[in-house]
């Protein structure tokens, strides 16, 4: 089948008809997702400067309708690889992922007792000098980053689990119900997109302003305390999150 070509006569942006038409390819499947989207081969695809494949790209990464990955080039967003049930319990998604067959690893790291910021202490009813556990997650799958954790949890001094407690799946509010009786009752969580920071693009391993998921999770336990707070940001090309609400 013959490629749909750009028409300077239209009075359309050409960077706008490029992007119409590698929407569309993508999303019939027309498109090899294992190849980059050179932007030489698209230059001598469609006949046109550099520019106008530039801005197509920056605003098809944006719409998430491609990714762009470090080092390797900008291919078309796979289907979500993860699609997490609305159902899954707190601290199950590690387990979740390993079901399927997805050999999800963890790394945790800089495990100490902070006061959170203000916007944190406000969510989980803390005083201004009231120090919690907060540690640092980074989940991955297929050798491939998929997700860091931003995590502080509402204990006591002497709760205090090590690093090979928490990696691969090692959750501390499971370690805070065992150790210290606290059941959790619901969770409750904000979800919005954003663009990634040099930092986050580092450790997901994304170009920086490509966009992310972001999901803030407050926990709490039984009795409607506040013993949790988790910041998960996420590929969003490789994960799916459902939700259920009722009357």
């Amino acid at each position: 089948m013959a490629q749909v070509e750009i028409d300077p006569t239209l009075g359309v942006p050409l960077y706008r008809q490029i992007m119409n038409i590698l929407r569309a390819e993508i999303a019939t499947g027309k498109v090899d997702a294992g190849e980059p989207m050179t932007e030489a081969k698209l230059e001598a695809r469609f006949g046109v400067s550099l520019a106008p494949i530039k801005q197509a790209l920056k605003e098809l990464t944006r719409e998430g309708v491609v990714v762009r990955k470090q080092g390797k080039g900008t291919f078309p967003a796979p289907q979500s690889a993860v699609d997490r049930p609305a159902d899954l319990k707190t601290g199950d998604l590690y387990r979740y992922l390993a079901d399927r067959g997805l050999k999800p690893t963890s790394t945790v790291r800089d495990i100490e007792r902070v006061v959170p910021p203000a916007s944190i202490r406000s969510r989980l009813g803390l005083g201004e000098r009231v120090a919690v556990l907060h540690f640092t997650r980074l989940i991955t799958v297929g050798n491939q980053p998929f997700a860091e954790n931003d995590v502080y949890v509402v204990a006591s001094p002497t709760f205090s689990p090590s690093v090979d407690e928490l990696k691969d799946g090692g959750s501390a509010l499971a370690l805070l119900e065992q150790r210290e009786g606290v059941v959790l009752d619901h969770a409750e969580h904000e979800a919005w997109a954003t663009s990634a920071s040099a930092q986050q693009a580092a450790a997901l391993g994304v170009d920086r302003d490509s966009p992310l998921l972001v999901i803030d999770t407050v926990f709490y336990a039984r009795g409607g305390s506040a013993v949790g707070w988790r910041r998960a940001i996420h590929r969003p090309e490789e994960f799916k999150f459902h939700f259920i609400t009722r009357d």
